[in-house]
């Protein structure tokens, strides 16, 4: 692991800080027995505070060079039903954010998948950290209302076409 962080040239990045790190990262887990493959969760863990060092970092030298990928290790591949149950997964999370309204959806997105701050989105899209907020909120609600506090996409039998019928104040018809 410390040659293939070594071969990773950033700056400001210490090798032995960032096996520190994932010893720790790795040793607060509540059950170590829920870590199918030790190895690549601790590569995975590795990778995550790199890139955590270098989204955190202030001055970032033009000479930073290297490629995560040195980090990789095989993967397991899933078989043809784990894939086919993750793109489905992904068209339902991507169907409910195409329902959500645009600066709510927005907001999620920069958060969330972006992992930008609250006040960076606020930023971003010249509103306040207050209506970040609000959006945010907003936003998981709407979404907690299509999939449930499971994760799973609750079944629309009620609806033509698997629609969902979002109430967030705006008057739309369900037709």
């Amino acid at each position: 692991m410390r040659a293939k962080l070594s071969a990773i040239s950033v700056y400001g990045l210490d090798v032995e800080d960032v096996i520190q790190e994932m010893y720790a990262r790795i040793l607060s887990v509540p059950s170590l027995d829920t870590i199918r493959y030790p190895r690549q969760y601790a590569v995975q863990t590795a990778k995550s505070i790199v890139i955590d060092h270098v989204r955190h970092s202030r001055v970032i030298s033009i000479t930073s060079s290297g490629s995560l990928d040195a980090l990789d290790t095989p993967v397991q591949e899933a078989n043809t039903e784990e894939r086919l149950e993750f793109q489905g997964e992904i068209l339902a999370v991507a169907d409910a954010l195409a329902q959500l309204p645009e600066l709510s959806r927005e907001v999620l997105i920069l958060r969330r998948m972006e992992g930008l701050s609250q006040k960076e989105v606020a930023e971003r899209l010249k509103i306040s950290e207050k209506t970040v907020e609000k959006y945010m909120s907003n936003g998981v609600r709407l979404l907690i209302k299509i999939f449930g506090r499971g994760g799973k996409s609750r079944s629309q039998t009620s609806f033509k076409s698997g629609e969902v019928c979002i109430d967030d104040g705006d008057s739309k018809s369900r037709d």
